[in-house]
């Protein structure tokens, strides 16, 4: 399971995404690698790494923003 949606409350809680059961995590875990383009076998440090790029990169943020709001 992902070790960085932790990291994320504040950016979920602004879309209205609240993952609550393990399932739910696992769903806005799969859309965000999809989104910065790594798989369900990258390891989860992997994908923060790229995750914070993206939110260092105000286009990148946007469009991540965008993917995740179709999980609501």
């Amino acid at each position: 399971m992902s070790c960085y949606l932790r990291h994320l409350k504040p950016l979920l809680g602004e879309l209205g995404i609240a993952p609550e059961t393990r399932e739910e995590r696992k769903r806005v875990d799969l859309a965000i690698r999809a989104v910065v383009g790594k798989s369900a076998d990258n390891p989860c440090n992997e994908v923060w790494k790229e995750v914070k790029a993206w939110l260092q990169d105000e286009r990148k943020k946007h469009s991540l923003m965008v993917e995740l709001k179709k999980l609501r």
